[in-house]
């Protein structure tokens, strides 16, 4: 036998052995995903593997994440925006829109990062510790490296869908002062990947029991939304607050489309958001590359 011949024969073993374990693991495609997946492993492992295991085991809560994908921005935009908007407007606005339109492209970016948040805590602790269906992708000749960035990519795909949501909600009840308003969908996937990968690492660090995203979300996330520009001009705060805001990755990422919303943004105002959110995108990826391969590898 060639050593070609038996290189292949080798990785169809490991293969069918990590079918094996993902079956007894629990893999969400049952045993038509694993021969599926026995058959693309002759081509080579690709992230896409890792977004269909995802796409699989999110259609089994679909209806819980159609709802609040729908009901939550629709509530948010109509207490707040419009209920909130209509006093605000009655007493002085002097944003110079509608408030419904200044509110609305922060609730898309604070919307947009708490989705990615909520998708890179407790499923992946899941992926390591609970279900370990992490270690079972680790068995195949998938590298840690591509679980990694297939779940990064993932994260992308379902913010990017969920914003899209969002924003034909926000267009539906008026919140759209312009067409550009469109590009914010894309500063939100950004704003919201941007936080999401360093969140990735850190729930690949933690310990089991989950209880760092509680104060994740109670002094980090919830905090951010508060002091980022959300309900008012950042200018309005105090000094201590402001500089909360220029460091929240949230707050870049409203202005982003706060800016592609109403216009009024400088180009080199533009460049300096997305610079510094392409900068906490790229640090978190390596993080999370490098929390995977510890992780994963033996």
């Amino acid at each position: 036998m060639s050593d070609y011949q038996g290189d292949e024969r080798s990785r169809e073993e490991r293969a069918v052995r990590a079918s094996e374990a993902s079956l007894r693991l629990g893999d969400p495609g049952g045993p038509e995903r694993s021969e599926s997946a026995r058959r693309r492993s002759e081509y080579g492992p690709t992230i896409w593997q890792i977004v269909e295991h995802e796409w699989l085991d999110a259609r089994k809560f679909w209806v819980s994440v159609v709802v609040s994908g729908l009901l939550a921005p629709l509530l948010y935009v109509l207490a707040l925006g419009i209920g909130l908007g209509t006093v605000v407007n009655n007493h002085g606005n002097s944003l110079g829109v509608p408030y419904v339109q200044f509110v609305a492209p922060a609730f898309l970016t604070a919307a947009a990062l708490q989705t990615a948040a909520a998708s890179a805590t407790f499923p992946v602790m899941a992926g390591f510790h609970w279900v370990k269906y992490f270690h079972g992708m680790a068995a195949t000749p998938l590298t840690p490296r591509q679980i990694c960035d297939g779940k990064i990519l993932w994260i992308g795909m379902r913010v990017f869908l969920s914003s899209v949501i969002y924003l034909g909600i926000i267009a539906a009840v008026g919140g759209v002062h312009r067409w550009q308003g469109v590009f914010g969908v894309f500063a939100a996937m950004l704003c919201g990947l941007a936080f999401a990968t360093p969140v990735l690492a850190m729930s690949a660090s933690v310990t089991p029991e989950g209880q760092a995203f509680n104060v994740l979300f109670r002094f980090v996330v919830t905090p951010m939304f508060l002091f980022s520009g959300t309900f008012y001009p950042i200018s309005t705060l105090p000094g201590w607050g402001e500089a909360i805001a220029y460091v929240s990755p949230l707050w870049h990422g409203t202005e982003l489309a706060r800016g592609a919303a109403l216009g009024n943004v400088s180009d080199l105002a533009v460049l300096g958001h997305i610079a510094y959110l392409v900068g906490w995108l790229v640090a978190g990826i390596a993080l999370s590359r490098w929390r995977f391969r510890v992780k994963l590898t033996v």
